[in-house]
């Protein structure tokens, strides 16, 4: 198989954030992975100069994790490796992209959960499995997909998208405003087709800082990362740089380093600096909404009852 039906994917809808860390992403695969096209699904025009081809959103599909539902009529690609846009590629990735490309439809497999296992987003994993016939429960970060368009991939997407539309007959639980994460949505499909034969790397592919002991070691000009995370030390080519992540001194200078060329190891002190007094006001404006939110859902009952007894 050639390089010329094989493309990369991204997201990027709405706000800045979302478009600066296309752009970003887009940086890190011209630079590791040069030659393989990259599409992007945007709103905005800005992002021309970051893609080879540009998608449109579908209309009448909320922005969220439910538009990876919707990724194979999306792509433009035969064969396309979905990367979420707050990922870095911070090395050439060839051989892993080789093997990845063996299966029609597969995430980047962390581990099984077994029938009378638990999951965070699911009420009773054990009657969802039943309800679709499922053995077990493959978990994974969806940081990335890759599909090859086919029967089998189109039988995926179809079931998750079903899945996703009567998601509360699984006890599935709400991820963002467009309802469950696609990681669930995806997973039940995949047990509901019997795929289990699904790509494993090891860490090698991408991962996702979760449960970070220490810093995350990266070099995005092609010298790689490595953390230890939960599981052990990991020195995945992308890193995926999700939820609070992304606030992280690292992804700055990671983004630093990619807009101007300039390895980590000789950014100045200044920039580096100023990276870490910037995740600290980051991380805390993020932990105020989070309180002020809560505070807000609490008192929402109050205040409806106080309105009721005027």
């Amino acid at each position: 198989m050639g390089k010329s039906n094989l493309g990369f994917l991204t997201i990027a809808i709405g706000h800045e954030r979302y478009l600066r860390q296309a752009e970003i992403l887009s940086l890190s695969l011209r630079r590791n992975m040069p030659g393989v096209p990259l599409a992007i699904v945007t709103d905005n025009d800005r992002l021309a100069a970051s893609a080879d081809v540009i998608v449109p959103p579908l209309s009448g599909i909320p922005v969220g994790v439910l538009q990876k539902a919707y990724l194979d009529q999306y792509t433009p690609f035969q064969e396309t490796l979905f990367i979420d846009s707050d990922c870095i590629a911070t090395r050439p990735f060839p051989n892993e992209l080789e093997q990845i490309r063996k299966f029609e439809f597969t995430p980047a497999m962390e581990k099984f959960t077994a029938l009378n296992g638990t999951d965070e987003y699911i009420d009773n994993l054990s009657e969802a499995l039943k309800l679709v016939g499922g053995e077990q429960f493959p978990k994974f970060n969806g940081g990335i997909y890759f599909f090859r368009k086919g029967e089998l991939s189109s039988s995926v997407f179809r079931i998750a998208r079903e899945i996703h539309s009567d998601y509360r007959k699984y006890g599935i639980k709400a991820f963002d405003k467009s309802g469950p994460g696609e990681e669930t949505v995806f997973a039940l499909a995949l047990a509901k087709l019997g795929m289990f034969d699904l790509y494993h790397d090891n860490g090698n592919l991408m991962r996702t800082p979760t449960g970070l002991k220490g810093k995350i070691s990266i070099e995005p000009l092609g010298g790689g990362c490595t953390f230890e995370r939960y599981d052990g030390v990991v020195s995945p080519a992308i890193c995926h740089f999700a939820g609070p992540y992304l606030f992280s001194p690292e992804y700055r200078l990671a983004a630093y380093s990619l807009t101007n060329n300039v390895s980590i190891k000789d950014i100045d002190f200044r920039t580096r600096a100023s990276a870490q007094f910037a995740s600290i006001i980051d991380r805390t404006k993020k932990y105020l909404e989070y309180k002020i939110h809560g505070v807000k859902k609490r008192l929402r009952p109050q205040f409806a009852r106080w309105a009721f007894n005027r």
